[in-house]
């Protein structure tokens, strides 16, 4: 049986077959959900209308001359109540409900409640205050739906994260025994499945036809909801009443490959069988076998990069060469087939690895010891003071590194318990700032400003930078001091080494014999042939000048402007102005009657909102939701695209733009609320504390205008940055892909 027949029982009930999950999906573009909710035909012109308009004096005068109770319904039994609750007409359903109107009156042919309706259309706003009064989350409607499934339809996850805070069962069956998980499985919403799994729903709860959420997440095919019901334990292997297993059902619908990439994915075979049962312990085990390919991706480059500077040592380049792009093919090739086969879920990809960050280690693992080797021997009769300051800094630079992958970068504290997400989430509501810019329903956490929602470290960080894959690690509050002092003692200590290993081959004596050297001239040709190694190792170091170089210009440029990576490159200020947007969202709701569309709120706002909701307004879309249903997991752009992501050339060449355009574009540039000019901010950054440098800032706390502020909790901006603006250098952000 497919979920959305059970929104049109007129329809039947069909088996789970393609051509089935075919009408189902004309079911659900037809958008007949919210049609069955709606009355067929239209409310008398009179209260309703004003209902529908926000005409909070117009009712106010209807019910103190007594000409209408506020329990007033049609004959259909919709009321007032359920036309302001669908317009989102906060101020008239407000004074409703304070008249004495009834919360949980049911009427239209669906029997449903305004908070119902509201629910529909994403009206999270009111569904809290409805709740406040009264409101009975436990009625169901007449098509056995209770408010958690209306509001799974269209896929909010903040009004679900709001429904499920009031201690609504999550595992509530509709009529035909759906729960929501299967609902948004079906529908293809892997953040819905993924806040349900984490909830606690049964991953294994079946429906009247013996079906799971997998075989409904198969129907409409999104590998991520796929994907995830399969991590969190579902049962592969599951019958129907008709027999059915998944495997079977996914030949049946026609996403067979969906469903066995999903199940490669997560460890298993394409008959849903554990890959892995007569490997190793250390392999065998999930928990070992990603533990144990973290520390071998990680120690795989001082190999890789030994074997190809040996390789180009000994051996003649006609030979060396292939060698070598064999050995880099190779080894890519070699990792992939072993982060297919073995890596946990969200790393199938070398970038997601600490393969990157191994790189760097294995570079500086070499070149220190060829340094003390053999360029500290032969340059520091000549050079000792070039030796010291390149010793301090290979020295400084390994302890920054170090440091920026091991630290905590700034995780905003998680919530104790469920109780206290609530009061977080209702204190939000109360200041009309319960929305993505502010709460993040990954982690249940109210959002400090500036602070993002790290996707590969599945956590919030404070004062969010970048992710870099280098480090392995998020760089935000708490490391980001010591990222940069990493990426300027990298710089010095690769101009000190060039210079080194430069003065290490003119010591050579100049009678060096010297066979075969047909295509460089002698002066080049001596080094090759009398420490070839070094000479290799040492163009190597010499191609990280260039993105280390951007990479610092870009970082000084920012800590110059006082903003991060993340609010250069999405042209955002972190929640500067919540203030100013709560209070207009404050005062166009309860005032009554105005659209929030063009707040810019998104999906934090109160949903999409047409200014008059009529019957046949079709009001149930799926607005504003662009949900893959295929398996799409990189970015536009390609393979190119993402290795000028990771070299840090986009974020250059975005800065770049920004400079030349701030002259051309003034008027319409967004002022920077965080730069307090550029002594200030220099001051803020790298003087809050030398020895902070070394041993890490206290927990979230960093300088800001001079002042020491907790990044940890930091909601509203400090007094000084309230008003005033953004100070000298304001710039012209540029809108670009997440620096990754």
């Amino acid at each position: 049986m497919n979920p959305a027949s059970s929104a049109v029982p007129a329809k039947g009930k069909p088996t789970l077959s393609t051509s089935h999950a075919t009408a189902a999906n004309d079911a659900d573009n037809a958008e007949m959900e919210l049609a069955d909710v709606l009355p067929s035909n239209p409310p008398p012109p009179d209260v309703m209308r004003l209902a529908q308009l926000g005409d909070e004096a117009g009712i106010r005068q209807l019910l103190d001359s007594g000409k209408i109770p506020a329990n007033y319904a049609d004959p259909e039994g919709i009321t007032p109540l359920h036309w302001a609750a669908i317009n989102n007409r906060y101020g008239v359903c407000q004074l409703l409900v304070e008249a004495g109107a009834d919360v949980n009156a049911v009427g239209g042919e669906s029997v449903a409640t305004p908070a119902m309706w509201a629910a529909q259309k994403k009206h999270y706003y009111i569904v809290d205050l409805l709740t406040r009064y009264g409101a009975d989350h436990q009625i169901t409607d007449g098509q056995g739906y209770n408010i958690l499934h209306l509001a799974t339809f269209n896929g909010n996850l903040f009004l679900i994260t709001l429904l499920l805070h009031q201690g609504i069962n999550v595992d509530v069956k509709d009529a035909q025994g759906h729960t929501p998980l299967m609902w948004a499985a079906y529908k293809g919403y892997p953040a819905c499945v993924e806040l349900y799994l984490t909830w606690g729903a049964d991953v294994g709860a079946i429906d009247d036809k013996q079906l799971t959420a997998l075989h409904w997440a198969l129907v409409k095919g999104n590998f991520q909801c796929i994907q995830k019901l399969i991590e969190y334990g579902s049962d592969r292997f599951h019958k129907t009443d008709t027999g059915n297993t998944p495997l079977q059902a996914a030949k049946e619908l026609e996403t067979l490959h969906i469903f066995q990439d999903a199940l490669a994915e997560c460890g298993y075979t394409n008959e849903a069988r554990p890959k892995h049962t007569n490997a190793p312990f250390f392999l065998s085990v999930p928990e070992s076998r990603e533990s144990f390919l973290k520390k071998f991706l990680f120690l795989l480059p001082f190999a890789l990069i030994w074997m190809g500077l040996m390789a180009l040592s000994i051996m003649p380049g006609i030979i060396s060469l292939p060698i070598l792009i064999g050995l880099f093919l190779g080894s890519q090739w070699g990792v992939s087939q072993a982060l297919r086969e073995f890596g946990a879920p969200g790393q199938k990809a070398t970038h997601k690895t600490p393969f990157l960050a191994g790189i760097f280690a294995g570079t500086a693992f070499w070149l220190g010891l060829r340094f003390l080797s053999t360029i500290f021997p032969s340059t520091y009769g000549q050079h000792p003071i070039l030796n010291f300051g390149f010793m301090i800094m290979y020295g400084l630079c390994v302890y920054f590194y170090a440091f920026s992958m091991r630290a905590d970068p700034g995780f905003v504290p998680l919530t104790s318990s469920r109780e206290e997400q609530k009061e977080t989430i209702q204190d939000l509501l109360s200041q009309w700032k319960y929305d993505e810019r502010n709460f993040c329903v990954h982690c249940m956490v109210r959002m400090p400003l500036r602070s993002k929602h790290c996707r590969r470290c599945a956590r919030c960080v404070a004062r969010h930078d970048h992710h870099c894959p280098w480090i392995f690690n998020c760089v935000g509050v708490n490391n980001h001091r010591q990222f940069l002092a990493y990426v300027v003692t990298l710089e010095i200590g690769i101009i000190l080494y060039l210079t080194l290993a430069y003065f290490h081959f003119a010591s050579f004596p100049e009678d060096i014999p010297i066979d075969n050297c047909i295509l460089l001239s002698a002066s080049l040709c001596k080094p090759v042939w009398a420490d070839p190694y070094t000479l290799y190792l040492s163009v190597w170091t010499g191609l990280q000048v260039t993105w280390v170089s951007m990479l610092l210009i870009v970082q000084t440029i920012q800590v110059l402007r006082g903003q991060t990576t993340y609010e250069n490159m999405h042209s955002v200020n972190h929640g500067y102005d919540d203030g100013e947007v709560s209070n207009m969202v404050a005062s166009m709701i309860a005032g009554g009657g105005t659209s929030l569309e063009g707040v810019g709120l998104g999906h934090g706002g109160a949903g999409p909102n047409p200014l008059i909701t009529t019957p046949g307004g079709g009001a149930g879309g799926h607005h504003g939701h662009n949900h893959s249903h295929g398996h799409a997991h990189g970015r536009p752009g390609g393979m190119w695209n993402r290795i000028l992501r990771l070299l840090g050339i986009d974020t250059f060449l975005a800065t770049a733009k920004d400079g030349v355009g701030e002259h051309k574009h003034r008027s319409r540039r967004r002022q920077n609320p965080w730069n307090r000019g550029i002594f200030t901010n220099c001051n803020d950054f790298w003087c809050s504390g030398v020895s902070e440098l070394f041993k890490g800032n206290p927990a979230g706390e960093a300088v800001l205008g001079g002042q020491r502020v907790d990044y940890y909790t930091m909601y509203e901006p400090p007094a000084r940055l309230r008003r005033g603006g953004g100070g000298a250098g304001a710039y012209e952000s540029v809108a670009a892909d997440e620096h990754v």
